[in-house]
């Protein structure tokens, strides 16, 4: 077996400090990417199931992506992310409209059935 001497164990663990701190550094900059980048594959589900559901169609996916990354910074993308989970599909559009129907002789518009007429104030 051979020998070490203590100026070469005091050579060797003179280098361990630097070492050490840099491979923690290492360790907390991919532990940040990493992060960072659940964060953001979490909020681009979010945000795709908010427009596959008809919510917040009217802005780009990619500022929603920004919007729900904030969120998630603040620690709100759970609960945004449970209450979309709940919104049924295409909850969020606009699902009927009034329009003008048909027309009456005189230009007035009339309605094209009898429910229509009576809740807009046309029968009785």
């Amino acid at each position: 077996m051979r020998k070490v001497s203590a100026r070469q164990v005091h050579q060797v663990l003179a280098c361990v400090p630097d070492a050490l701190t840099k491979l923690a550094a290492e360790r907390d900059y991919w532990r940040h990417e990493a992060q960072t980048r659940i964060r953001h594959d979490r909020a681009t589900k979010v945000a795709c199931e908010m427009h596959n559901k008809g919510i917040e169609q009217h802005v780009p996916l990619a500022d929603l992506v920004d919007r729900m990354e904030k969120a998630a910074e603040r620690g709100e993308l759970n609960d945004i992310a449970r209450a979309v989970s709940m919104v049924g599909p295409d909850m969020g559009m606009k699902i009927a409209h009034l329009a003008s129907g048909i027309r009456d002789d005189d230009g007035s518009s009339i309605s094209a059935n009898a429910l229509t007429q009576y809740l807009l104030g046309g029968i009785g």
